[in-house]
């Protein structure tokens, strides 16, 4: 995983394995061949992942398709996935989350407390996402 500095304790509390600060490490130059990379950064980010791939991996992205023809040269299956917002891929991520045995819940907001979820969104320190609940 990679990340900044200030998160490697966090990320690594979590059950990474492996844990690079991206600002002053280059992640090519330190893991060995991995089966997937999931690309959140695309750019130079995502040029660079090509090398850490295994041939029959692959690599997806969720901002941009990764070059086809760089993928077929390296026998790498290259996509680019979204998520479509539906009701039922919600409850299944809500189930998820639910589950989860590691991560941090701040807290859980209504959706009067908007102002202070807002907040928090600016807080430097903030960890993981803030939910509201909408009750119908």
């Amino acid at each position: 995983m990679t990340v900044s500095a200030s998160n490697k304790d966090f990320v690594s509390d979590l059950g990474a394995d492996q844990v690079i600060d991206h600002r002053s490490e280059k992640f090519e130059d330190l893991v060995e061949t991995v089966d997937l990379v999931f690309d959140l950064i695309g750019g130079e980010t995502q040029e660079r992942s090509f090398s850490v791939i295994k041939p029959g991996g692959a690599l997806i992205s969720t901002l941009q398709e990764p070059d086809k023809g760089r993928a077929a040269d390296r026998n790498i299956r290259g996509r680019r996935c979204t998520a479509q917002p539906n009701g039922a891929q919600l409850r299944e991520i809500a189930n998820l989350i639910d589950q989860a045995r590691k991560g941090r819940r701040r807290k859980h907001l209504s959706a009067r407390e908007v102002a202070e979820a807002q907040a928090a969104l600016k807080d430097k320190d903030l960890r993981g996402k803030v939910v509201l609940k909408i009750l119908r």
